[in-house]
């Protein structure tokens, strides 16, 4: 499980690794309407910071991190998510697979 700890008090950081990931894919895939929007929009961010140096607060898209991780942001100015380059890349590969998936779950209701 991640390590979650005030740097500050002001900066959360979360330490993830890939064994963290399942925790990730269950709480979006148990909860996907709660995060359609959150995954819409890291589909469409996170490349643009090279995938590891996507800033999740600055485009509120924490609150999948806050869920599968058990931590509350109400009382934070940052959080920085500390892990190795492929938990980023694996995590970004996640949130692809969910948001095509709504895709084309939405085309399919659109009777396309």
């Amino acid at each position: 499980m991640a390590n979650i700890r005030m740097e500050n008090e002001k900066d959360l950081v979360v330490e993830a690794d890939l064994s963290d990931l399942q925790t990730f894919v269950d709480e979006a895939v148990n909860n996907f309407d709660i995060y359609r929007e959150e995954i819409a929009v890291i589909y469409e961010k996170m490349p643009r910071f090279d995938y590891k140096y996507f800033c999740f607060y600055a485009y509120s898209t924490y609150r999948l991190l806050e869920a599968a991780m058990e931590f509350d942001t109400s009382e934070v100015g940052h959080i920085r998510v500390v892990a190795p380059d492929e938990f980023f890349y694996a995590f970004y590969g996640m949130i692809a697979t969910l948001h095509t998936q709504a895709l084309t779950d939405e085309k399919k209701e659109l009777g396309a």
